[in-house]
């Protein structure tokens, strides 16, 4: 039975759309239905967002604005796990034999973020890990992979397929603190690097779209081993 993480964006989940919600309960449920096995990590969003940005004003540490972006996700991945019920239990795993007694459980974890400076990218890399998964698929909101530059920038252009050396170099670029880590931070790639974990950058919009990822449709980014 192949093992399977969605990596799942905070701002797909929050604000709440019940719409949405039943899709993705629909999709997970087919996911299911074909055989495979899953976990889910879910990011911060928006909510994270909201606190991180006006306490980062007000001062506070990105140690303690990390721990805010943890909590944030947490509650997103309650809210999430509580509609997938009885797939899933409405109880966010607080470390990794939480996350392993529900999963051995034949039931899905549904995790936030687990410890400061650490984003749920990085997250989703030690679930794959955790439960011998080789594949992290990674739902973004209303992007459809990975691109060059901003994708907003007209120069910027969509990448079918990039290595870890080159997703190091856009890393590079990016700003590491609190509710950033918009594709992945440091510590995620260096997981993925040392146990050859492919992951597929697709757009989460439509939660459908994972099917045709699953049934080997080439949609999105796939970042892959050198």
């Amino acid at each position: 039975m192949e093992k399977i993480v969605m990596k799942i964006s905070g701002s797909l989940l929050f604000p709440p759309d019940q719409k949405y919600y039943i899709k993705l309960k629909d999709t997970i449920e087919n996911v299911l239905n074909k055989g495979y096995k899953l976990g889910v990590v879910v990011g911060g969003g928006p909510l994270a967002r909201y606190y991180i940005n006006t306490l980062r004003e007000l001062k506070v540490s990105e140690a303690i604005l990390d721990i805010l972006g943890i909590e944030s996700a947490r509650l997103n991945a309650l809210s999430l796990s509580a509609m997938l019920y009885p797939y899933s239990i409405p109880k966010v795993p607080k470390d990794l034999t939480e996350t392993l007694e529900i999963f051995n459980n034949n039931l899905i974890p549904v995790l936030g973020g687990l410890q400061p400076g650490h984003s749920t990218n990085a997250v989703s890399m030690i679930l794959a890990e955790a439960i011998g998964s080789k594949n992290v698929i990674n739902m973004l909101n209303g992007i459809n992979g990975i691109y060059t530059k901003n994708p907003k920038d007209p120069e910027s252009k969509k990448l079918d397929k990039i290595s870890y050396e080159g997703m190091e170099e856009l890393i590079k670029r990016m700003d590491q603190v609190a509710g950033g880590y918009e594709l992945l931070d440091h510590v995620a790639l260096e997981i993925a690097k040392r146990s050859k974990i492919r992951v597929i950058f697709i757009d989460g919009k439509n939660p459908e779209t994972l099917l045709k990822v699953l049934e080997g449709e080439k949609i999105g980014t796939e970042l892959v081993p050198e």
